[in-house]
């Protein structure tokens, strides 16, 4: 037995993307958008958040893509989204939505690096997932119902308040 030390290999780490043509192949993807260091950008910017919402949808429309729900929370975006190009969706979400944030605090970041996502399964229900999202409020203690939030909403379901009054 030898005095030195082993050196282990570290496992390594898992990137956090799938392979690129997996997102050019138009799937319903759960994301996940984080602000950098958690900071309540949304909370704190009503306008942002306007500005966030009107943005999706255009993206969506411009995209011809379907946007099926979103939720603002005060330090992160949920969306769930189809999309022929999601890296370059996102992309262009957080792109165009950074330079609104620097009008308002120009030495603060506002996005996180990358983002999370989750490829719906053919067994997972889009409506689900959906209602999973506008729950995100309500077990954050935000609001006591899903449909006293505002910045939640859907372009594929526009009346989806009501199933929760």
């Amino acid at each position: 037995m030898s005095n030195r030390t082993e050196e282990k290999e570290l496992p390594q780490r898992k990137h956090p993307r799938l392979e690129l043509p997996v997102y050019r192949e138009g799937h319903v993807v759960f994301v996940t958008i984080g602000t950098y260091n958690r900071y309540a950008w949304f909370q704190r910017y009503p306008a942002l958040c306007e500005q966030a919402e009107d943005l999706l949808r255009e993206l969506a429309r411009n995209r011809g893509g379907q946007l099926y729900a979103w939720c603002l929370m005060p330090d992160h975006v949920h969306i769930l989204v189809q999309d022929d190009d999601l890296i370059g969706m996102v992309r262009k979400f957080k792109g165009r939505m950074t330079p609104k944030s620097r009008a308002l605090e120009p030495s603060r970041k506002l996005w996180q690096e990358s983002f999370y996502d989750h490829i719906l399964r053919k067994e997972e229900s889009v409506l689900k997932v959906a209602d999973y999202i506008w729950q995100n409020p309500v077990r954050a203690g935000l609001v006591d119902h899903p449909s006293q939030y505002p910045w939640s909403g859907s372009e594929v379901w526009p009346s989806w308040k009501e199933k929760y009054d």
